[in-house]
């Protein structure tokens, strides 16, 4: 089965783009990437790192953007930067364009403005990554066994569909289709709201005076497996969770709603002297539960 593509424009090589890259490589598919990289700086890591065929900077991009020189276009961006890339990028390129943005309502309705009629742009998100970011960190086996989720804009047309599902595919990814409303209310629950979450977590611990205190005066971590485990991913790149997280602003308010009424609910059962002694039983054997069917685990 021969790949799709041949000549690729990865416009952002950080984690995600660069691992992209890797993996392309690593699977030895007769390929061309080229990154697009922000800084002087990123280009000379990516250049020792081998993070891609060529990389450029994105001023030396621009001074005469051949954007048909590349039969896929894969934008690798914070939200709002891939918006303004989409609107800019020409209405005569022929190839297929998507993205690996986390938040898909903003992206779908900019893909439906600027083309009112059969186009080549197929949203992508793959459900993958990890709290570290930049090139350096990234992996030829970061999307290996993963999901990847797909979404239409209207009038998508069936070749770019095709080849984009192709793609990935070949890439060792499962693929699932989502309209934008779906997916974005679904990953507030299941990845933005957590990455919220884990750095309270992190505040709330840290900012008592008596953890602090003993924190600072030690040698060591004061912490299990646990903490470590639910803080994990309070680590990640700020600058792409103020994007993702103003992009699906309302379902993050409406799912951590939801999570304060559970709060509550913990609460009037602590504060209960009347709680049955099997109630913790139930709740945690009802959590491991879900979490394995959230998980798809074998319990």
């Amino acid at each position: 089965m021969n790949f799709p593509f041949q000549n690729i424009l990865i416009y952002g090589l950080g984690l995600m783009g660069a691992s992209l890259s890797l993996t392309i490589r690593a699977k030895g598919f007769q390929c061309q990437t080229t990154g697009i990289v922000r800084t002087e700086k990123s280009k000379t890591k990516g250049l020792e790192l081998k993070s891609a065929d060529t990389i450029l900077t994105e001023e030396e991009f621009l001074k005469n953007p051949n954007w048909n020189e590349f039969d896929l276009i894969v934008f690798s961006l914070p939200i709002h930067l891939t918006c303004e890339k989409i609107l800019a990028f020409p209405d005569n390129y022929c190839g297929v364009v998507t993205d690996l943005a986390s938040a898909k309502k903003d992206i779908i309705e900019v893909v439906e403005k600027k083309f009112q009629t059969t186009h080549n742009y197929y949203s992508s998100h793959p459900m993958a990554g990890s709290e570290q970011t930049g090139l350096e960190f990234a992996k030829p086996n970061l999307f290996e066994g993963k999901l990847c989720i797909l979404t239409k804009p209207k009038h998508v047309s069936a070749v770019a569909i095709e080849k984009l599902e192709l793609f990935w595919k070949q890439l060792d990814t499962s693929k699932i289709e989502m309209n934008s409303i779906e997916h974005d209310k679904i990953l507030a629950y299941l990845s933005h709201s957590p990455h919220i979450l884990s750095s309270i977590l992190v505040n709330w611990a840290y900012e008592n005076p008596i953890v602090q205190n003993k924190i600072n005066h030690s040698d060591t971590p004061l912490t299990g497996g646990g903490f470590r485990d639910m803080t994990r991913i309070a680590g990640s790149n700020p600058e792409m969770w103020d994007a993702i997280i103003s992009a699906n602003k309302q379902n993050i308010i409406d799912s951590l709603e939801g999570f304060k009424s559970h709060i509550n609910s913990i609460l009037n059962v602590l504060n209960d002297e009347n709680t049955k002694s099997e109630f913790w039983n139930q709740y945690f054997t009802k959590s491991k539960s879900n979490r394995a069917n959230i998980l798809k685990l074998k319990e």
